[in-house]
């Protein structure tokens, strides 16, 4: 299994955040690695879509929790590998804290730390946009 977890905290207005999840059409402006994302249906659990990736191959994604203006789950299953990213807004003293995990299970560890270091290389500047959003 590999697992990663990055928080970011600031001051930013929670609305425009979760604003900028729940409307799939703006994930580009804060995930760069997304070239556009298409959903079945309302920005809830149980709903599928793709994920078209701007390098690389386009990924089935469900998203598997959805607690409006507080979090969201995706998860995409490509072959025996499951990906499970995690978008959590959590209001603090001192502004809001926005993290984002990975966790990819199903594969061999060094498969799964590969793909791993890949996927998070851009969370860090996805924070950053966010929270500067």
């Amino acid at each position: 299994m590999f697992y990663y977890e990055k928080s970011i905290t600031g001051k930013a207005d929670i609305n425009k955040i979760w604003k900028l999840y729940s409307d799939v059409t703006k994930w580009s402006f804060w995930d760069r690695s997304v070239k556009s994302v298409h959903l079945s249906g309302p920005f809830c659990a149980g709903t599928h879509g793709v994920m078209e990736m701007a390098y690389g191959p386009n990924l089935p994604i469900v998203l598997t929790e959805c607690s409006a203006g507080r979090s969201f789950t995706t998860k995409s299953e490509l072959g025996p590998i499951t990906v499970t990213f995690g978008h959590i807004l959590k209001e603090e003293a001192n502004g809001i804290t926005i993290t984002h995990t990975v966790t990819i299970e199903g594969g061999e560890e060094n498969q799964m730390k590969g793909m791993g270091e890949g996927i998070t290389a851009g969370i860090p500047d996805c924070l950053q946009k966010l929270l500067s959003a």
